[in-house]
């Protein structure tokens, strides 16, 4: 009796380990998670870093503007201070990419920079969101790019400041796979920034007053007629010019694979839809972006233009203004057309993701 009364009352021991388990693997899961979420805030450190950091010395050493511009504008404060600050940053962000912050003071530190520029974003999105309601832009995408970066910050200094509490230094895990989901994370990043610029940029229309407007050309049909593509870069500028908000088109283009002269096929068109020839200037060699925006600058110091706007396909204009500064002028963009019906092939988007990176590296090197 004494025997089963004590095997009834015995705790089995195998018990407490189904209990206990599914907290391990709950506890185990979420340290997981929170390391996958800092090692990704890292890869974002380093790719806001290493493009600041270019940037920057591409600047110092000659470039004829900052392209830290892409992301943030800070020409409300002087230069000097503008270029400090973006030091600071650089430092902070390798910092934690290097080794996650545990003391209370360096992470206090490294959260300052990310944070500044976290509330430099969100001035910029509050001026972008102003200038759209008093009317000098229309955005197409609901969303400026600046609050794209707001996110990145506020998530760099959460990352910085919390890290070294998100992961312990009891869950380690191999450098080599640390430095695998870094390299997967800049790689991601590296694909949505253009993409982010396409979208929020390439959309916004413009609408200052400006003396002149710069088409850029696309393929003419063999009958000599615009493709689609570019009758409807053309209506938008031809609408400009028709609204008094531009003086003189200027029509840039090449020789077309089929032979056509663009931008004669261009003038031709806007005559025909009724603008005087006095009032058109064309680009005969513009066989591309590259081309356009260097010939074209030439044109309009000629005439003695002092504001330009510039009109292409969405998807285009990035790429379009990275040239013309390049070239020490700043155009204003005009997204051509309908933009909900005027959307680009797949492959005609995707192309502008390594064909923005590119630009953006040969104006990196002045090539």
């Amino acid at each position: 009796m004494l025997s089963s009364t004590n095997t009834a009352y015995s705790p089995s021991p195998q018990q407490p380990a189904s209990r206990q388990t599914p907290k391990k693997d709950r506890r185990r899961s979420g340290s997981t998670f929170a390391w996958l979420l800092v090692t990704i805030a890292r890869g974002l450190a380093f790719f806001v870093a290493s493009y600041s950091l270019l940037s920057l010395l591409a600047y110092v050493l000659g470039n004829t503007y900052n392209q830290n511009v892409w992301w943030i504008d800070l020409s409300f404060m002087p230069s000097p201070l503008a270029l400090l600050l973006q030091v600071c940053l650089i430092f902070s962000l390798y910092a934690f990419v290097v080794r996650i912050p545990r003391r209370f003071k360096t992470r206090i530190f490294g959260a300052i920079p990310p944070t500044l520029f976290a509330f430099f974003s969100l001035q910029n999105m509050v001026s972008v969101y102003m200038t759209d309601l008093l009317g000098y832009i229309d955005l197409g995408f609901p969303v400026p790019f600046s609050l794209f970066i707001l996110i990145v910050f506020i998530v760099l200094a959460i990352g910085i400041l919390f890290g070294a509490a998100l992961v312990p230094a009891s869950r380690r895990s191999s450098r080599v796979t640390t430095a695998v989901t870094v390299i997967v994370s800049v790689v991601v990043i590296g694909v949505l920034f253009p993409v982010g610029q396409l979208l929020c940029f390439g959309t916004t229309e413009y609408n200052n007053k400006v003396d002149a407007v710069v088409v850029f050309g696309a393929q003419v049909m063999p009958n000599g007629v615009p493709s689609p593509v570019l009758q409807d870069r053309l209506d938008k500028a031809i609408e400009l010019f028709e609204e008094g908000r531009t003086s003189f088109l200027v029509m840039s283009g090449g020789i077309d694979i089929g032979g056509m002269n663009e931008a004669q096929a261009m003038r031709d068109y806007a005559i025909r839809k009724g603008v005087p020839a006095q009032f058109i200037l064309i680009d005969e060699y513009g066989m591309n972006t590259q081309d356009s925006a260097a010939n074209t600058v030439k044109i309009i110091e000629e005439a003695g233009f002092k504001s330009v706007g510039a009109v292409s396909n969405f998807y285009h204009l990035a790429r379009i203004k990275m040239e013309y500064l390049a070239n020490g002028l700043d155009v204003i963009t005009i997204p051509a057309g309908n933009l909900k019906a005027g959307l680009p092939a797949p492959f005609t988007f995707l192309r502008e993701i390594p064909g923005w990176w590119y630009y953006w590296f040969a104006n990196l090197v002045n090539i």
